[in-house]
Order: structure tokens, then C-alpha cells, then sequence
């Protein structure tokens, strides 16, 4: 993978959490971050700050994942 691939990825994981990590090859895992982001977004409108807090870390955990997944 080259340095360029990698900054791709990092840039569409920072605005769509998990899905930099399926660009960068492991689908698996981005739209299985993907989607509890968007569930955790949705639930947030009715349930308050809990999903909000979840919907955060998931996309920390998407950024952190895309970073290690090319060292």
C-alpha cells in the first residue's frame, strides 16, 4: 500500500467512520463500524447523550483501526 492510500483512507474515515478501513481492504470490519455508527446516530435523536458517547467512540475506534491497519 502506498503512503497516498493511506491518506485516503484516513480522510473518509475522519468523515465516514469505518469506511476508510474498507477503501484501505478490510470491508469486513468498516461496514461493521459503519453501520453501528449510523444505528448509534439514529438512536442518539431518541435516547440522548449515551448513543451520542457510543457513536463517538466507534468513530475513534474506525480512525484508530485505519491507522493501524497499514503499520
Amino acid at each position: 500500500m502506498t503512503d497516498r492510500t493511506k491518506e485516503i483512507s484516513l480522510v473518509i474515515s475522519f468523515f465516514l467512520a469505518g469506511l476508510g478501513i474498507a477503501y484501505a481492504g478490510d470491508v469486513k470490519k468498516g461496514v461493521t463500524i459503519f453501520a453501528s455508527a449510523i444505528i448509534c446516530n439514529l438512536l442518539s435523536i431518541y435516547f440522548g447523550l449515551i448513543f451520542s458517547i457510543i457513536a463517538f467512540l466507534l468513530w475513534a475506534y474506525g480512525m484508530y483501526a485505519t491507522y493501524m491497519y497499514f503499520q
